[in-house]
């Protein structure tokens, strides 16, 4: 399903590689990733506290429908994908930036589309009378709303949403995932034994 469907999402950037190697010590990276990812955006809402429900598009069609309302916004959700490979990531996300790698290898530039709800005042019962608070609105529904369209008209989920349809991660990012994680624990055993 094109982007173009949903009128509420924002252009708000595309991944790139950041200009910096790692950090050495980080052993175990998949695929050679010697540089984390990064969201090259100018949006002026990019570091703010929204509720947001974010897509990952690549010419035109979307492949991923996310939600956060992380404090750093947009941009702090973008980063935490872009080291993927880098920590101790889960399955998801590590699968999810190994797609968005494998797109920018052959060619493609992966896209960053975002659709937020502000907090919204609202006064209530505090502990010894009403407050007026800033409260954010569930990222969650604003993306379940989307996923819902998205479903209804093209009767599947998104591609990378392999959760979702019932599907597994292709096997090579779970066997890259099971040989990071692998490296990634031997390393981290060996810099606890050093620190003895």
């Amino acid at each position: 399903m094109k982007i173009s469907e949903f009128k509420n999402q924002e252009y708000v950037g595309y991944f790139v590689e950041h200009d910096k190697d790692i950090c050495p010590k980080v052993v175990g990276t998949p695929h050679n990733w010697k540089r984390k990812l990064k969201l090259v955006t100018d949006h002026p809402l990019a570091k703010t506290h929204l509720s947001i429900c974010y897509m990952f598009v690549v010419n035109g069609e979307i492949k991923k429908i996310g939600q956060t309302s992380g404090k750093g916004g947009i941009f702090d959700c973008m980063s935490l994908y872009g080291g993927a490979g880098q920590d101790d990531p889960s399955i998801s996300r590590f699968g999810v930036i190994s797609l968005v790698r494998e797109e920018m290898k052959n060619g493609n530039t992966v896209e960053v589309y975002f659709q937020y709800e502000e907090q919204k005042t609202l006064t209530i019962k505090g502990a010894i009378g009403d407050i007026t608070v800033p409260v954010p609105i569930s990222a969650k529904v604003i993306e379940n709303n989307c996923v819902e369209h998205y479903k209804e008209v093209s009767g599947v989920f998104p591609e990378w949403c392999f959760q979702e349809n019932g599907q597994s991660w292709p096997l090579w990012v779970v066997e890259s995932f099971t040989d990071y994680n692998s490296k990634r624990t031997k390393f981290k055993r060996l810099q606890e034994e050093g620190k003895k």
